[in-house]
């Protein structure tokens, strides 16, 4: 059992230290100074550390659900009659990015009908890309 503990520890350890230096990373990549980013991931790590302390935290592995910033820009961009546009401005052909619009859509009305309540519709979604016939 005294391995398990320290096996824990061992983690718990890791996984501040990775999460401290991600933030730290991403705030000098935004032009923070780098102790002003240091001292901030360090905050970030105190604070979860101490606010979720004694709690057990699981992080899914299914990244199905999760959508990349470049696809929600894409999604963004997209009005419903740009097609061409937002595809040459991500270097696809008409036909991929019809498709990777087609599945942004899915994942999103999935995302949304989890969270809706039972019931309710979905009012002001945004136009479905144009299908093709093949």
């Amino acid at each position: 059992m005294k391995n398990e503990i320290s096996r824990a520890l061992l983690k718990r350890h890791e996984l501040l230290a990775e999460l401290c230096d991600v933030v730290e990373r991403e705030l000098v990549d935004l032009g923070t100074p780098a102790d002003t980013a240091r001292i901030v991931g360090a905050a970030v790590v105190d604070f979860l550390s101490c606010y979720w302390a004694g709690q057990v935290v699981s992080f899914p592995k299914d990244e199905y659900y999760r959508l990349t910033l470049k696809e929600l820009e894409a999604w963004d961009m997209y009005t419903g009659n740009n097609l061409d546009q937002v595809a040459r401005h991500f270097m696809m052909t008409p036909r991929g990015m019809r498709k990777l619009l087609r599945r942004i859509g899915e994942r999103i009305k999935a995302q949304c009908k989890a969270q809706a309540a039972p019931g309710q519709g979905d009012l002001l979604g945004k136009p479905e890309p144009e299908t093709e016939e093949l």
